[in-house]
């Protein structure tokens, strides 16, 4: 027996059509949720990114203005460095009124002194080392460590003593206690020589002086010159 169709062929192409218009309405809607969750997704992915960006930008501020402050001390702890420097380049490192009052304390009761001098010497390194056969000097500071320049370069301090003395052996007595202080050493006397002083004599008590001629004592003392040197620097051997 054979099937008769009755359907005509319009109906079944319309059928057709409104089944791949379905799928086609399916597969854009897939397409506009996946287009969709894609935007949300990228947008939560540029916040997140966007506060990180926030986040390292003023942490980068903030590195930028601390390294800022540590290139302005460190210009301003140079600064203060090279005039400290410069303050030590022309510190003496020697404690005069330690020097003087050890050459208060040498000097005899029958001594006076009427000239002391410092004079500074540069540390000329073959002149002292021809003098201190080979040896090497350096500058040492009040608390004997060895530092860098003294009074503009590497220097020792002569010091010369004038005045008058009892006597010759007064004289020897000073030398000897400069060369007992650890404050000086090549201790050297320049000159001593005698010399005559006058001095008035004492009129006697109730004497008129109309009538009385004027009388002098005549004593002898010993003008000297002694030369030697501050211990601010000390030989090395090599």
């Amino acid at each position: 027996m054979k099937e008769i169709d009755f359907l005509p062929d319009w109906y079944k192409e319309g059928k057709r059509r409104r089944v791949q218009m379905r799928r086609q309405y399916a597969a854009l809607t897939l397409i506009f949720l996946s287009m969709l969750t894609y935007n949300l997704t990228s947008a939560h992915r540029i916040s997140r990114a966007s506060a990180d960006a926030a986040r390292l930008d003023g942490s980068r501020i903030h590195a930028e203005t601390t390294l800022h402050q540590f290139n302005t001390i460190s210009e301003a702890l140079s600064e203060y460095q090279k005039r400290v420097n410069s303050v030590e380049h022309v510190d003496s490192r020697i404690d005069l009124a330690a020097v003087i009052a050890e050459i208060s304390h040498v000097i005899g009761e029958h001594v006076v002194l009427s000239r002391v001098e410092f004079n500074s010497e540069a540390l000329s390194e073959d002149e002292t080392k021809s003098k201190a056969g080979g040896a090497a000097v350096r500058a040492v500071t009040t608390g004997g460590t060895a530092e860098k320049p003294v009074v503009l370069g590497d220097v020792r301090f002569r010091i010369v003593l004038a005045g008058v003395a009892g006597s010759s052996a007064d004289v020897g007595n000073l030398v000897l206690r400069l060369e007992e202080s650890p404050y000086f050493h090549q201790v050297l006397p320049a000159f001593s020589k005698g010399k005559d002083v006058q001095i008035p004599a004492a009129r006697p008590t109730g004497a008129s002086g109309t009538n009385t001629a004027e009388r002098v004592n005549t004593f002898q003392v010993f003008e000297f010159e002694i030369v030697c040197y501050l211990s601010n620097y000390e030989e090395m051997d090599e």
